[in-house]
């Protein structure tokens, strides 16, 4: 009987491509991938471990997981922006190591006309550079806290914006109220239905109706 040789790790590597060749299962080594995020168009940036550039081309929304599936796992860096967080996920979900890169920190290292091919390429070398600090994507979980958060702090905003102008309001037809917030749903009532103040007609219904509008 013979007994096989021993192959070789290229050779063992090799074989393995083309078998996946065969297959049409193709992975391309990348160091780092950067993509510039957009709404329907993406700029896919990939750079080797020498950091030659591999590919900068655009991609199409609905091609773009499809097209980080043909890379093996590796960093995937992008500008921390809306949509950064619901991408990211994505990635991470391929395997990809994922990390978002201020805006700001990425401007300086635009070269040339700014576009979108540039732009890549100037978020691919900022994130090479020492002491940067990436923001780290966002949980479901998380982005959920964020988002009741912000719901509350414009909720607040308006409900003080809506207690100034109806306090404004009252003050020009010589009512003036208490500072404190609840003056409002105290007084106001009270105010719509006293004749003998300045109050017209047409002010009272706009004043009930700012008043009613208003969430205490």
């Amino acid at each position: 009987m013979v007994t096989p040789k021993a192959l070789k790790p290229a050779m063992i590597e090799k074989l393995s491509n083309n078998i996946n060749q065969l297959n049409g299962v193709t992975e391309m080594k990348c160091n780092l991938v950067s993509i510039d995020l957009a709404k329907n168009v993406f700029q896919l940036c990939a750079l080797d471990e020498q950091n030659n550039v591999i590919f900068n081309k655009q991609i199409k929304r609905d091609k773009l997981l499809h097209e980080l599936r043909q890379i093996e796992p590796t960093l995937v860096v992008m500008e921390a922006c809306y949509s950064a967080n619901p991408w990211g996920r994505r990635f991470k979900a391929l395997g990809h190591t994922v990390k978002c890169i201020p805006a700001h920190v990425v401007k300086p290292f635009v070269r040339g006309n700014k576009n979108d091919a540039n732009d890549a390429l100037a978020i691919a070398e900022a994130a090479q550079r020492p002491n940067v600090r990436f923001v780290e994507i966002k949980s479901v979980e998380q982005q959920d806290v964020q988002s009741l958060q912000r719901i509350r702090e414009r909720l607040l905003k308006n409900r003080i914006g809506d207690s100034n102008q109806l306090k404004g309001l009252l003050a020009e037809y010589g009512i003036v109220l208490p500072v404190k917030h609840g003056a409002l749903k105290k007084y106001v009532p009270d105010i719509l239905e006293d004749a003998g103040n300045e109050l017209s007609i047409t002010a009272r219904h706009f004043i009930e109706r700012l008043h009613n509008k208003m969430e205490y």
